[in-house]
């Protein structure tokens, strides 16, 4: 059966189709928005919100997320590129200075990779890597449109999927939901569609700027957040075509069904999106996060805390003597910890505790505790909080045993970053204005000037194999550099010296 994408419709068009199946994938993953929005207020434990809640204790998804994390990346990752052409090694070596420089100049990692990480432990981490058009250039007579290659975060209420494919793989499409000022995307869509007429006619702002900032306007739910804009704001939708790779670019549905620009994709025949998850439901595109795991431990530990924190701010010691009273009970719950009472038919002095946390509670707070430990990437040895055994021998066990599941997620999350960086060396590669002046150091010699540049390129982007080397984006101290090496000394260059030494 066709996709509905290609079905021929004399009352839809091809563009209407898309307005269409866009809005169908967000109606379809409007549940798992709606828990991820959950999993992250519970994350946030009320920051955002007005007043001081002291509803959130104990802190589970934020323990997980920084366990992590951290291990997935920490800083930016460095390119590796290598060539079987002899002759192309020199080059290959200013191309990975220049890779590297450019990642350096981005902040790749904090401003994609930290973020896209973050992402995934609440649904999915994506990117969409591409040209930013930010000037006009004329090369060759010819004025074109250029810009800088860039890494942009999706967030998963923005990204658009293939509603009708069961997984990933069977998509015929995927895109994005982005915001550009008005004046700016007039200027970037001007010029003749496929239909003949200009798109930037037809460009027209979401909202008309709001001049009355008053706090009373401003704080009503239902004032629209889109007339705060500093200029005039225009939806848009990128979708990328999988069988003709190429992407288009519409507006939402109510707005005027056509295709504002077409661009071929003129790289590798794969999407200019990354899509990073762990867990898939057999059937579902959209990944069962981590966090999701932490949940209900999250939940149930709290309202179990929330109890036992009443009780203990509840607990008070008061003193009781001997002397005629009345409405003893009245007088316990207004008493203050430490007050002395009168009381008929005692004895002397006496100390008498009310209140107080329930032990079955702590010992219920502490099985959530287990419970959380066991979850996926959450074992406490992994984020340095306590030992699991009474030798470093054991707790080495341990911690290789534990990093098991975190080791799973850094091999999708180190694919997930490789096929990101493959994307930008081709942007910096086919982009003709590229001009990247850098500083090669020779141990020994000094430095020499290198520029990477368009006239200087030698061979074709396939001639290069791009790779990332493993763990670049952990950052380890100075005792850990050292401990590993003092390690491989140990045990390999002391244990072969004498071997050497035979063989000269």
């Amino acid at each position: 059966m066709a996709h509905p994408i290609h079905e021929a419709n004399l009352k839809l068009n091809f563009p209407a189709r898309l307005q269409k199946l866009t809005k169908l994938w967000h109606e379809i993953n409007e549940a798992p928005f709606q828990h991820q929005q959950t999993m992250l207020r519970l994350w946030a434990s009320g920051f955002f919100n007005k007043g001081k809640g002291r509803e959130h204790l104990i802190n589970l998804i934020d323990r997980g997320v920084n366990t992590v994390v951290p291990f997935l990346v920490e800083g930016d990752p460095e390119v590796l590129v290598e060539t079987l052409v002899g002759n192309y090694k020199p080059w290959a070596y200013t191309t990975q200075l220049a890779l590297n420089f450019f990642i350096q100049q981005m902040e790749l990692a904090d401003t994609v990779l930290i973020q896209a990480a973050t992402n995934s432990m609440f649904g999915a981490g994506i990117t969409r890597t591409f040209t930013e058009y930010d000037r006009k250039v004329t090369l060759d007579d010819e004025v074109i449109k250029a810009g800088r290659p860039t890494v942009k975060i999706i967030h998963d209420t923005d990204y658009v999927g293939d509603a009708v494919a069961r997984d990933r793989e069977d998509f015929a499409f995927e895109g994005d939901i982005y915001k550009l000022p008005t004046a700016y995307a007039r200027e970037l869509f001007d010029g003749k569609a496929e239909n003949g007429k200009n798109p930037a006619d037809f460009i027209d702002a979401d909202s008309k700027l709001v001049s009355d900032y008053s706090p009373k306007k401003i704080s009503d739910p239902n004032f629209d957040r889109n007339k705060w804009a500093l200029r005039d704001q225009t939806t848009f939708i990128d979708i990328y075509l999988f069988d003709e790779n190429r992407t288009v670019t519409i507006m939402p549905e109510g707005k005027n069904a056509m295709i504002l620009r077409s661009v071929e994709e003129d790289g590798p025949k794969e999407s200019p999106y990354d899509y990073l998850g762990y867990s898939y439901f057999p059937g579902h595109p959209v990944p069962i996060p981590p966090a999701w795991g932490w949940h209900d431990v999250d939940v149930s530990s709290n309202i179990v805390a929330k109890t036992g924190r009443e009780q203990a701010e509840a607990q008070k010691d008061i003193v009781l003597v001997d002397a005629p009273g009345k409405k003893l009970g009245e007088v316990l719950e207004a008493s203050n910890n430490m007050g002395v009472y009168q009381v008929p038919g005692l004895t002397g002095v006496e100390k008498f505790s009310v209140g107080g946390i329930n032990d079955q509670n702590l010992l219920y707070l502490a099985f959530c505790e287990d419970v959380f430990n066991k979850t996926k990437g959450a074992e406490p040895i992994m984020r340095g909080a306590g030992t699991g055994s009474p030798t470093l021998g054991q707790d080495q066990m341990l911690h290789q045993n534990a990093s098991r599941s975190i080791n799973n997620m850094y091999t999708r999350y180190h694919r997930f970053q490789t096929s990101i960086l493959k994307k930008l060396a081709w942007r910096i590669w086919t982009d003709p204005t590229v001009y990247i002046p850098l500083i090669h150091e020779v141990p020994g010699v000094g430095t020499l000037p290198k520029i990477f540049s368009q006239p200087d390129k030698v061979g074709e982007f396939y001639d290069f194999v791009f790779k990332i080397k493993p763990f670049s984006t952990q950052r380890m101290s100075p005792e850990v550099l050292y401990q590993r090496m003092m390690q491989f000394a140990s045990q390999w260059i002391l244990p072969t010296m004498p071997m050497a030494e035979q063989q000269g």
